[in-house]
């Protein structure tokens, strides 16, 4: 058995830093540095990546809803305020209303929940968004381009 250099109990001992000094340290006192990892074999790291590459992933993103101009129109006139009243309650120019009512501009997230919260509605939406890494990309062809990446397989380019 070992000996812990910081306490002088024996037991299972790991590597630690400690005040900046590698020592052997029981599992109690490793507490008081940083463990020192054990490095795993390259192989396994390249194993993992290969099976990360494969897979498909559903992740969740929240989004501006598509019909946000007339959700902010409908509020607007439920509260009984005109564009210009809306504008300045919110501390923005009337032309960002106007434009967000006739849907030439979508509001960033932060516009999108001060209205949110000023009109009672609900402007962002949550949605799932499937993403499948493609893995029939040859790299070591000295042809690949960018655009090949980007190619949808549905899509084919017109001549």
């Amino acid at each position: 058995m070992a000996i812990c250099e910081m306490c002088g109990e024996q037991g299972e001992l790991v590597d630690s830093i400690v005040e900046g000094a590698t020592m052997s340290v029981c599992l109690s006192c490793a507490k008081f540095g940083h463990v020192i990892p054990i490095n795993q074999p390259i192989v396994d790291k390249k194993i993992e990546r290969k099976e990360e590459i494969d897979r498909t992933e559903d992740e969740m993103i929240d989004a501006v809803v598509d019909d946000y101009a007339e959700r902010i129109k409908k509020a607007r006139e439920k509260k009984g305020m005109k564009q210009e009243e809306l504008a300045q309650a919110i501390a923005e120019k009337i032309s960002v209303i106007h434009q967000l009512e006739s849907s030439n501009l979508k509001p960033s997230f932060r516009l999108a929940k001060k209205l949110a919260v000023f009109l009672n509605i609900d402007l962002i939406g949550t949605f799932e968004m499937n993403t499948k890494i493609k893995t029939d990309v040859n790299f070591k062809d000295k042809s690949l381009t960018i655009g090949d990446m980007l190619k949808d397989d549905g899509i084919e380019e017109e001549e």
